[in-house]
């Protein structure tokens, strides 16, 4: 079964929302999985993420438009020195309608998505940068997408506190543009997308 196919099982499993009508996007992140799809190991600290958008054409085919390596959770900067008290966050598995186009960051600023909507997280109460018996936190967290400053695959270091990051700048910029051109968000620039965060080994 290929990547896509995979992906759209799992949704439909999990009874999460497909967008599907001409000039619609789908973004997912699909966390210990390689550009190819491939399960890793997930590494702590590593940029062992996938970032993907796809959408359907004229054949109702689903295509993938774009793969890029990101993360999905925090390094070990931000494990260690948590922004919130109780953890540093960790995105629950699962959809949220939760993000507009906006501008991230104050010492490199640039477009991504912002969140807007509620997210779950994980508190990372212990430090040990998995899920397993962490608190679940549900709120305005700041939990954008947006570039990871070209860091080094093996190094996340303060690219994310909790964010969800393509690695690359120039990666960043094509997934952009490929939300830009949604045809919700062309007719409206305030469009709330929906992202989708799934575990690679359920797939």
């Amino acid at each position: 079964m290929t990547l896509i196919k995979k992906i759209i099982s799992y949704m439909e499993a999990e009874n999460y929302e497909i967008f599907r009508k001409s000039g619609e996007k789908n973004i997912i992140y699909i966390e210990g999985a390689d550009k190819n799809g491939t399960i890793n190991s997930d590494k702590a600290n590593h940029f062992n993420d996938l970032r993907l958008v796809f959408a359907f054409n004229h054949r109702d085919d689903a295509v993938i438009e774009g793969a890029w390596e990101g993360t999905t959770e925090p390094g070990y900067w931000y494990t260690d020195n948590p922004m919130n008290p109780n953890g540093a966050a960790r995105i629950a598995f699962g959809q949220y309608r939760s993000w507009q186009i906006g501008i991230h960051g104050n010492s490199d600023p640039h477009e991504a998505l912002v969140q807007v909507g509620l997210v779950k997280v994980h508190r990372d109460w212990n430090r040990d940068m998995i899920r397993s018996g962490d608190a679940i936190d549900e709120g305005y967290f700041g939990i954008n997408q947006h570039w990871g400053h070209d860091h080094p695959v093996d190094d996340i270091h303060t690219a994310s506190a909790g964010c969800l990051v393509g690695r690359t700048r120039t990666g960043h910029r094509v997934f952009m543009e490929l939300i830009r051109s949604d045809r919700r968000c062309v007719a409206d620039p305030d469009f709330i997308f929906t992202t989708a965060v799934i575990p690679g080994n359920k797939l």
